[in-house]
């Protein structure tokens, strides 16, 4: 397991889910809960072939993500989409990376959402849960449960990651369908 430390901002914890990820010019990419979308923009920033779709299932939340993005989806490197997952619609087999940072469902017990992940990838897709928890909270109970909710729904553990943050740290648990 790594460790990475890095200050405790919003944006930061975006720039360093972005760093793990690794993000390829080709890169076809899906952020689930895509917030106001500050990510959007970093992974737009490394794609030149490539594409990052984001969804929020929240209306203004996607509304200000399009507002801030608006040269980057302009360009065709980014589309933002007000919709619910695991009900967007996506093409099977689109994508090569998936992330999202602070969904809880996945935390929770999240089959439907594991299958849709499955569809969604290709098949040497790889899977990222991004989660800060409250601060009270040891990102290593949420590490545990993510890869506890993944092996249960037949995906492979590749590599946890923290890294400290103020006021509490994040993990990053990578997984691919088994």
């Amino acid at each position: 397991m790594k460790k990475n430390t890095m200050s405790g901002t919003n944006f930061d914890r975006q720039r360093w889910a972005v760093e793990i990820m690794n993000v390829q010019p080709n890169d076809q990419i899906l952020e689930i809960g895509c917030g106001r979308g500050n990510a959007v923009r970093l992974v737009a920033g490394k794609v030149k072939s490539g594409h990052i779709t984001a969804l929020d299932r929240s209306e203004k939340m996607t509304s200000v993500a399009k507002q801030t993005n608006a040269d980057v989806i302009a360009s065709g490197l980014a589309t933002v989409i007000h919709s619910e997952f695991p009900h967007a619609g996506l093409k099977s087999a689109s994508f090569d990376k998936i992330f999202l940072f602070n969904i809880n469902v996945f935390w929770m017990d999240p089959i439907a959402e594991l299958n849709e992940v499955r569809r969604l990838l290709k098949p040497s897709g790889v899977f990222y849960i991004f989660h800060q928890p409250p601060p009270g909270h040891e990102p290593a109970e949420f590490a545990a449960k993510f890869k506890e909710n993944l092996t249960k729904n037949n995906f492979d553990i590749k590599e946890v990651i923290f890294g400290e943050f103020e006021p509490v740290g994040a993990v990053c648990v990578i997984s691919r369908p088994g």
